[in-house]
């Protein structure tokens, strides 16, 4: 099992990533193709889903282990699953990798906005990070094992809840 995560969206920031699992893990660009991010209907977050000819660029995290794992699991939205991919990186190598798409299921979730990066920076980040942190603390005080607890933020209530999948 790979030990590494694609992240394409807010956890693609360092500050983001370590604010939800408490710590700071090494990271190298990547990309996936055949894959592109939109933003999801009223979140501030985007969703990856298979688009031929399609790119999307991102970071690889490696050396999680199984409390960020847990962490990870219960901070992703309920409607993406984690599948392994294989991921490019600027060398030009390969290595395998999870992350979090959008299944076929979910897609009309979707708006027809590409998600960007600047956009998120310049309006969510701070926020985001301080929330982010809530979740970690929250979180690492109870039991992981316990039934996930997901969370949906959207753009106008970020507390909302959206059941498990």
């Amino acid at each position: 099992m790979s030990d590494a995560l694609f992240t394409y969206g807010t956890l693609q920031f360092p500050e983001v990533m370590e604010a939800v699992t408490g710590l700071a893990l090494p990271w190298v660009e990547a990309e996936v193709p055949g894959f592109a991010q939109y933003r999801l209907r009223d979140c501030m977050y985007p969703g990856m889903v298979a688009r031929e000819g399609a790119v999307t660029q991102g970071r690889v995290y490696t050396s999680l282990r199984f409390q960020a794992w847990e962490l990870l699991d219960r901070f992703e939205d309920p409607v993406y699953c984690r599948e392994l991919l294989e991921v490019y990186r600027p060398d030009g190598s390969t290595m395998t990798a999870h992350a979090y798409v959008l299944p076929v299921a979910q897609q009309h979730l979707l708006s027809s906005e590409l998600w960007r990066m600047d956009w998120f920076t310049e309006v969510h980040l701070d926020g985001y990070v301080r929330r982010c942190r809530v979740f970690y603390e929250t979180n690492t005080s109870e039991n992981l094992s316990e039934s996930r607890t997901q969370s949906r933020w959207k753009l106008t209530d970020s507390s909302e809840n959206s059941s498990a999948c």
